[in-house]
């Protein structure tokens, strides 16, 4: 009787194994967002294959979202046509001038800003449903400027998602600062985050993420302070470590990852590649030994689920 008994627990052993072994084969890969992709500039020549080329790099990695900025009336309807659930589109504004040729990277037609009554009708049909990338850096214009007023008031009457260029750079010739015309107003004092608390205290209904956030590595510790100090006060503003994760060191991009989960921002940390290849983020990503695959898993998709409101589709 016991070597029977022995057998049979042998037996369920064996099928447990088994069955363990399978459910880790069939697991499916993990999904990711990206928050932070970018179409062609307004001023410059884009292939008419740009959002068929950007889904199947999204198919290749497992992404089921990219946040795209785009930068006129007639991109954002041309994207619109691809647009399915993996694309959300976002407007760039407001744009910096190039002197070459006395017009602007986005919006040339209404002088780097997009109109406000197109903009408004193109969120009520769900054309656009994110501002993307807010470049006040680049065009020397305070987020509380009142050129800015009416935008700020419409993402917040439609929940509309902001993510704003912060933090200091790029640097002269970083960028479109490549062009020597470009951005004859950038101030790069302008990404500090504290400019955005008069924005957030009067419409305190917005959602705002931190874009490039660490990206001057520890050049400017006053940047990690108005940082963290503002993630303190504001719920609902988050963050991406574009740059940070690809272009800085990588001690330096595990330092300020840290330095947010430290400070109890785990679950406000973003993925953005800002078009910097996917593969080599998620490769520095990986080899963090000091972040949990569970810390890894919330910022390459659960955080941003929940920052852009995802339909139960997303979230199963």
């Amino acid at each position: 009787m016991e070597v029977r008994w022995g057998h049979k627990l042998k037996v369920a052993i064996t099928i447990l194994f088994v069955l363990l072994a399978g459910c880790q084969a069939t697991q499916e890969p993990q999904r990711i967002i990206d928050v932070h992709r970018h179409a062609q500039l307004a001023n410059s020549d884009e292939p008419d294959g740009g959002p068929r080329e950007m889904l199947r790099d999204q198919s290749d990695h497992n992404v089921v979202l990219s946040v795209v900025s785009v930068t006129s009336p007639t991109q954002a309807q041309r994207w619109s046509d691809h647009a399915t659930d993996e694309l959300l589109l976002g407007v760039m504004l407001p744009c910096p001038l190039d002197r070459t040729q006395s017009s602007y990277h986005c919006f040339p037609e209404t002088k780097g800003i997009p109109d406000i009554d197109w903009l408004r009708k193109n969120i009520q049909n769900g054309t656009i449903g994110a501002f993307h990338e807010m470049m006040f850096n680049y065009d020397g214009t305070l987020p509380n400027h009142p050129k800015m007023a009416p935008y700020w008031a419409l993402a917040e009457e439609f929940n509309v998602p902001v993510g704003v260029h912060s933090w200091s750079g790029p640097p002269p010739g970083g960028s479109i600062r490549a062009n020597p015309n470009c951005c004859p107003d950038y101030d790069g004092e302008i990404g500090n985050p504290m400019h955005l608390r008069p924005v957030l205290d009067r419409h305190p209904g917005l959602k705002i993420w931190l874009q490039h956030v660490g990206s001057d590595g520890d050049a400017k510790p006053e940047l990690w302070q108005q940082t963290l100090d503002l993630l303190s006060e504001y719920p609902n503003v988050y963050v991406d470590l574009s740059i940070t994760n690809s272009v800085l060191p990588i001690k330096q991009y595990e330092n300020a990852i840290n330095r947010l989960i430290d400070a109890g921002f785990g679950d406000r940390i973003m993925l953005g590649t800002d078009d910097f290849p996917l593969e080599l983020i998620l490769e520095r990503l990986e080899s963090l030994e000091s972040i949990s695959d569970e810390q890894r898993a919330a910022i390459l998709y659960h955080n941003a689920a929940d920052f852009f409101g995802l339909t139960p589709k997303f979230a199963e």
